[in-house]
């Protein structure tokens, strides 16, 4: 029987105003879908470890959000991928930025990262709803050597975003409302899981929606897989 209570690493849902905010300039505004877009802004010397998020606001706006950094941080910018909300209190503003705008940044935070040390490379396994693919981007890119398998909960192809920064072999998009095809589960995340159990000696990660995490969880623990091995970042 699986423990149902995981150990969740949430991400605060409405974070402090920071005194440690800097300012940052929009660099692009590039749209992935209909309904989200990749916010790049100057990089400002900001250090990070792939998997971290940061705070993004905008001057004389009250409201301020947490976004998983999308970029590498070989890279000289800075990215997030957001999903616009409509009537959302920030990201229609994030939507609308022009190249040269200001915004405040606060961070880096959070722990889902990497676990790093032993002999052999870990196994990995990924597992993503809809924008919470954001820190697994930022993983890939920052060591294309991983040891990998990543599942992504979407809608519709839509929602598949930069999926060309994965490999295609390691790369299993699960497909809720839209036709399936080569490479493409036509259902749930959760649903490609319970068929195909993981190795107990994988390390886990699952970023997205809660319902997803939840149900993911007791699934890997019925595989086998320890809860110490078992890392989560609830988005909504």
């Amino acid at each position: 029987m699986s423990d149902p209570a995981p150990r969740l690493a949430a991400l605060p849902a409405r974070p402090a105003p920071s005194r440690a905010a800097r300012p940052h300039r929009v660099v692009t505004v590039r749209p992935v879908s209909a309904s989200a877009f990749v916010l790049r802004l100057t990089r400002e010397g900001l250090g990070f470890r792939p998997g971290q998020w940061i705070n993004i606001g905008v001057p004389r706006h009250r409201e301020q959000r947490e976004y998983s950094v999308y970029s590498s941080p070989a890279d000289d910018f800075l990215e997030v991928l957001v999903k616009e909300i409509p009537g959302g209190a920030l990201s229609p503003v994030l939507r609308r930025l022009a190249p040269g705008d200001s915004v405040e940044v606060d961070g880096p935070h959070g722990s889902f990262t990497l676990v790093e040390g032993g002999r052999e490379a870990p196994r990995l396994l990924f597992c993503a709803t809809g924008t919470g693919i954001s820190p697994f981007h930022c993983m890939v890119r920052s060591s294309p050597g991983l040891d990998y398998r990543l599942l992504h909960g979407v809608r519709t192809s839509a929602e598949m975003y930069d999926h060309a920064a994965f490999h295609p072999v390691r790369t299993v998009p699960c497909m809720s409302a839209g036709a399936g095809g080569p490479g493409v589960h036509p259902g749930r995340l959760t649903d490609w899981l319970r068929k195909h159990p993981v190795d107990a000696s994988t390390y886990c990660y699952l970023c997205g929606n809660s319902d997803m995490i939840y149900e993911a969880y007791g699934i890997l623990a019925d595989h086998g897989v320890p809860r110490s091995s078992i890392f989560a970042e609830v988005y909504f």
